[in-house]
């Protein structure tokens, strides 16, 4: 029985569809609170986080690699974070985690990555009120040090570091920054029409600083915690807040501070 030249293309097509090499599968963890009064600073950053994955498959076609993500809530609870760092812990495609934007859950899921050799971008947590380890790598602005810009607006709650009257933010107003703007335009979308706050663009950088170690880990060979964490301290990501990297106590000494006025809400 003889075939038509088009079924056996489409025959050709398929074995060699079969046969092509699957591209592993790798994932970043975020990990916030998206229950209880603090639910706020998930919601804030989980659609960054969607956009920077769909803006990395976009320009990351054909590369080794595939990157997604996983989602956990800790509900700002310190005994809750240190049981779900140990669920993303146990997941051998988990290469980095970033989270939990909180100083006390921070702390309480640190040792648990440390004991598994899981990187840890910390943001949304002053850098000075984090140890210096190994496996952490802070991205939040020092509070003792940071330049500082004033913003004359209803203060904005992004650090626990507030006092009467002004708090401090890591992230300018959204609508001061036109790249913010243009690079978040589909943030709506996937928050069913819940605008971009400064977290979103807190969330958009730590998102896009973890992708890019994970190219370069994955440019040297299969990927690995290890490798990803080595990654992290040679990336140098040109980010909305600025040209982010580490130094060699894994901390972005170039962290800026936003300085909010007048009284605060929830």
């Amino acid at each position: 029985m003889s075939r038509s030249p088009s079924t056996l293309a489409l025959v050709l097509a398929l074995v060699l569809g079969a046969c092509a090499p699957i591209r592993p599968l790798y994932k970043i963890a975020l990990v916030a609170p998206f229950e209880g009064r603090w639910r706020q600073v998930g919601y804030d950053v989980f659609p960054a986080f969607r956009l920077a994955l769909r803006d990395h498959a976009r320009k990351a076609k054909g590369a080794r690699v595939v990157v997604s993500f996983v989602a956990y809530t800790d509900d700002a609870d310190p005994v809750k974070a240190a049981q779900v760092a140990q669920q993303v812990a146990a997941d051998p495609e988990v290469l980095v985690v970033i989270g939990h934007f909180l100083i006390t859950t921070t702390l309480a899921a640190l040792a648990v990555y440390e004991q598994a050799g899981l990187p840890m971008l910390a943001p949304h947590v002053p850098a000075d009120q984090l140890p210096a380890r190994p496996w952490l790598f802070r991205l939040g602005p020092s509070l003792s040090e940071a330049p500082r810009h004033n913003v004359a607006q209803p203060c904005y709650p992004a650090l626990q570091s507030s006092t009467f009257g002004t708090c401090h933010s890591d992230a300018p107003p959204l609508e001061s920054s036109l790249r913010a703007q243009a690079t978040l335009v589909g943030f709506t979308d996937i928050s069913l029409g819940t605008p971009p706050t400064p977290r979103a663009i807190v969330g958009w950088d730590a998102a896009q600083v973890a992708l890019a170690a994970i190219d370069l880990a994955a440019a040297e060979g299969r990927p690995s915690r290890a490798k990803v964490a080595a990654a992290l301290r040679q990336v140098r990501y040109d980010g909305l807040l600025g040209v982010i990297s580490f130094d060699d106590q894994q901390r972005w000494r170039a962290a800026p501070l936003w300085r909010w006025s007048t009284t605060s809400h929830p």
